[in-house]
């Protein structure tokens, strides 16, 4: 899984071992790899969050990033009532997934504290 990550989603937040990054699903594809994979990351009781979703580059458009999302997004739907997606604005690609699916895009802004 950590090869999948580093190689489709370098940038994620959520990895094996992140704190908050709680459970991984994943897809194999027909020759026993692992094609795509997403987490539920920093949830509460409240909603759910989606997050590290990854499909490996040979295997994008071919519905194996939505099966491991939908997987996710239901379970989180299942245990939480709400569920929500970890992402980039800029993040085309998911952000059309995550329509697909069913989701509306809410804006977040998000600030750090300095030398935090």
């Amino acid at each position: 899984m950590s090869a999948l990550l580093a190689a489709a989603a370098p940038s994620s937040w959520a990895a094996p071992g992140v704190a908050g990054v709680r459970r991984w699903a994943g897809v194999r594809g027909d020759d026993g790899d692992l094609v795509a994979v997403a987490a539920d990351a920093w949830s509460c009781p409240q909603v759910g969050f989606v997050a590290g979703v990854a499909t490996a580059a040979r295997r994008r458009g071919t519905g194996y990033g939505e099966m491991v999302c939908r997987l996710v997004l239901g379970d989180l739907l299942a245990s939480c009532g709400r569920a929500a997606p970890m992402v980039d604005t800029a993040n085309h690609a998911a952000l059309a997934l995550y329509e697909r699916l069913g989701l509306r895009v809410r804006p977040l802004a998000a600030a750090a504290l300095e030398g935090a």
